[in-house]
């Protein structure tokens, strides 16, 4: 691991761990996160995830102004019978600076090397595991 220090000018809410929660009226597993862009520049974000398989991330990335936000919500997905190991999920969010005009798309493939900033989310599953382990 190299010396430099990135540090990471958005604000995620909530802070190191998403908690999932089940909607009563749709039987859904989700989460939100509102990010915040704390810079003093126009940011591009996106928001990964240990497996595409299991977790639907809307948006996956967009773009921020100063003191602008954007909330994100995120669906669990699970193949009927699977239980969820929070131990192995995780999210991480990313940032680099965008220049005017661009998209979010066009900023990151125009990016090369290592975003600006990073932090990663850990998950909390706020719904009983018997709920997960086949049909109810």
């Amino acid at each position: 691991m190299g010396t430099e220090v990135r540090k990471f000018q958005l604000q995620c809410e909530p802070a190191g761990k998403l908690s999932f929660t089940r909607d009563a009226a749709t039987g859904a597993v989700r989460a939100k996160l509102k990010i915040t862009n704390k810079s003093d520049t126009r940011q591009a974000f996106k928001v990964k995830c240990t497996r595409n398989d299991l977790f639907k991330i809307r948006p996956s990335m967009g773009l921020l102004e100063y003191r602008e936000e954007a909330i994100v919500e995120i669906e669990y997905r699970p193949k009927e019978g699977e239980v969820p190991d929070e131990e192995r999920q995780h999210f991480g969010v990313y940032h680099i600076p965008a220049p005017e005009g661009c998209t979010a798309e066009g900023a990151w493939m125009e990016h090369y090397g290592q975003p600006q900033g990073d932090t990663r989310l850990r998950v909390r599953f706020d719904v009983p595991k018997v709920a997960f382990e086949g049909k109810e």
